[in-house]
């Protein structure tokens, strides 16, 4: 039952990871060559608080890059769900195999690692990489530099989709396809990627909100759940604050996508669920597990 829950979770959010790659793609083509459509940009792009930010720093554009500021509203109020079901650079990213396997790790060598090498004991916080680019990123284009056109994920995917109409492959697509196969599918989105970053933070802005005012929302249990790791394991962007947590409600986790794998693989009922406006779209296993018996496995 478990295992069936699981896949329905993941393949129908790898359906609409599918429609926004192909979507993406279409638009690139009909931007590049007017001939094939009447569409003359990737409206993608306008999506980006990036690009909305550097264009607007620039320009009085505005209210031509709405979708950007709407994007950036929702992510407030809910979490970073474009990073986990629309980006189609972080989508691809996460398809690629990987030479880990999570699944067989302990939680205890999941947690991410401080500069001694030790890993981070439960509840203690670190600074990512990826926040510290963001703000040199920001510092720079301040003083006139923009590097946003390198490293924005959706101008890296976009670059990438007309070098292959062209028959090549940028260095930075190759680059991360590499680092994702040795290191991990998301590990530039969690840990380098400064539109994420962006994202992230953002999400802190309405971390205060309860599940019942928010557009999309994971909400946790406390006492149902035994600490098995089973939702760290699945999920694509390697947090285990999911895991560790001992708060009720909603978990407003900055990194955390609200792509639901860890709901799809959490064996206890009521233990997890993701919720719109409060109302339960996807719940943790819904028969007794024995996994739910077991005893805690995150000291």
């Amino acid at each position: 039952m478990r295992k069936q829950r699981r896949r329905a979770v993941h393949w129908v959010r790898r359906g609409v990871q599918v429609v926004f790659v192909g979507l993406f793609i279409a638009l690139v083509w009909s931007a590049s060559y007017p001939p094939s459509g009447a569409i003359s940009e990737n409206i993608f792009l306008r999506l980006d608080p990036l690009a909305a930010a550097t264009a607007a720093s620039q320009s009085n554009v505005w209210l031509y890059l709405l979708p950007a500021w709407i994007l950036l509203g929702l992510t407030m109020v809910s979490g970073r769900f474009f990073c986990g079901w629309i980006c189609p650079l972080g989508s691809v990213l996460e398809w690629l195999p990987s030479l880990g396997n999570r699944r067989r790790k302990k939680m205890s060598t999941m947690r991410p690692k401080d500069l001694s090498g030790e890993p981070i004991k439960k509840g203690d916080r670190r600074i990512r990489f990826k926040y510290v680019f963001l703000i040199v990123l920001l510092l720079l284009l301040i003083a006139g530099i923009n590097l946003f056109w390198i490293f924005d994920p959706l101008v890296i995917a976009n670059r990438t989709v007309l070098f292959v109409f062209l028959g090549t492959i940028p260095g930075v697509f190759i680059a991360l396809v590499v680092l994702s196969v040795l290191v991990g599918p998301r590990f530039w989105c969690q840990e380098m990627c400064p539109l994420g970053a962006g994202l992230s933070a953002a999400s802190m802005v309405g971390s205060w909100l309860p599940a019942s005012a928010s557009p999309l929302a994971l909400v946790k249990e406390p006492e149902a759940c035994t600490h098995c790791g089973d939702c760290a394991k699945a999920c694509p962007f390697e947090i285990v604050e999911v895991a560790d947590s001992e708060k009720a409600g909603r978990l407003a986790i900055p990194d955390c996508a609200l792509c639901g794998e860890c709901v799809g693989a959490c064996p206890c009922p009521g233990a997890l669920s993701l919720q719109v406006m409060g109302t339960q779209v996807l719940g943790s296993g819904k028969g007794q597990d024995a996994s739910c018996e077991i005893e805690e496995a995150l000291a």
